[in-house]
């Protein structure tokens, strides 16, 4: 079998969604198309960036050169081959990289007629969840989203996800609104690395303690891995990080400098399945858990939830969106806090056509 192909497409819907304490982004994506000369063809989705088109051209360009011919199969080579001539020299995009690889795999179950979660060695067939905030709210209307998302119907969840950022003060507000309300449930923080200072976050990390809180997410912008250590050695809290970080170096440097209880890498984002296999074993040596960061449209958590499958981790995050926006066909379902594995072959998931056609730039 032989790449023949290589299609993307930005698709990008009309609205803006707001994260946490991140700039407001418009809703979209890029999907990366790998074709090969048996029919076989495969699908990856990048998560939303602050420029597609950028992704785009770099695929088009560059990354398509050093796939063609090349076959899906040989999914070491073809990393080694891409992230050498691009990403060790600085010039590559990791989502770019990671879309690659993806795709790849969606050819190669869809090829042998097994699920993904299963080709990389199937550890289980369910796993909970946390409901993922797609944005920041006031307390009263954070009260409201979480209870949305322990209804039975929009999935029953029993742990969520805040968007906090804020400052001190308004953080606890939210934190303690939303506790005070839901005593039971398990909550956990994301600050979307909106502190400057480790005397700040650990003020952060002390409120999250103080309201029973599992983990507290990127309290300071994760290229500081010497301010993060120091957070984690202070914090009565979990830390938690490393979905904007690819590949096995960089996270050999995060584990070696203590700086997360939890590390969270994102398949779509750090460089594929197998480069997450070998950081979740890096980090199981060092006695540090591997939660994976979801957040996006469909393709987004299939692929990363057939990596929890296959994985020892504990928790799926699931973006808290309504199922039309996760773009598929059949969208993915949260049942009584849990999600099932994905056992149809490849991905396990197809584009909601129509949505496609009405939303993808002519470009």
């Amino acid at each position: 079998m032989q790449i023949t192909d290589v299609k993307t497409y930005i698709l990008q819907l009309d609205f803006k969604i707001k994260i946490g304490s991140m700039p407001r982004l418009q809703a979209s994506g890029l999907y990366t198309n790998l074709k090969t000369d048996e029919g076989i063809d495969g699908w990856a989705l990048s998560h939303w960036n602050l420029s597609n088109l950028a992704q785009k051209h770099f695929i088009d360009d560059a990354l398509k050169k050093m796939v063609l011919k090349k076959d899906p199969f040989m999914i070491e080579e073809i990393f080694h081959e891409l992230y050498q001539n691009s990403n060790r020299i600085m010039f590559g995009i990791p989502q770019a990289t990671s879309a690659i690889q993806i795709a790849c795999w969606d050819i190669i179950g869809k090829a042998t007629k097994q699920p993904i979660y299963k080709l990389l060695g199937g550890r289980k067939r369910e796993v909970k969840c946390y409901a993922s905030m797609p944005r920041g709210y006031k307390p009263k209307a954070a009260v409201g989203a979480v209870g949305s998302a322990l209804k039975p119907e929009l999935g029953g969840f029993k742990a969520v996800k805040l968007r906090i950022g804020n400052g001190v003060k308004k953080d606890e507000e939210l934190i303690k609104e939303v506790r005070n309300a839901f005593p039971d449930i398990a909550i956990m923080v994301d600050a979307n690395s909106a502190y400057d200072s480790v005397n700040e976050a650990l003020k952060v990390a002390e409120v999250c303690h103080k309201y029973g809180v599992e983990w507290l997410e990127e309290p300071i912008p994760t290229d500081n891995l010497a301010g993060l250590a120091k957070i984690r050695e202070k914090s009565p809290v979990q830390i938690a990080g490393g979905e904007n970080d690819m590949g096995i170096f960089r996270f050999e440097d995060i584990l070696s400098k203590e700086c997360f209880d939890i590390v969270q890498p994102d398949v779509t984002r750090s460089g594929g399945f197998l480069q997450l296999k070998k950081i979740d074993a890096m980090a199981e040596v060092k006695g540090v858990q591997c939660i994976p960061h979801i957040f996006g449209f469909g393709h987004i958590l299939a692929a990363n939830l057939h990596f929890v499958m296959a994985s020892r981790c504990e928790w799926c995050e699931f973006p808290f969106i309504p199922d039309e926006y996760q773009l598929l066909e059949e969208p993915i379902k949260c049942v009584k806090g849990k999600v099932k594995a994905l056992d149809e072959p490849g991905l396990g998931v197809k584009i909601n056509k129509q949505m496609f056609e009405e939303n993808i730039l002519k470009i």
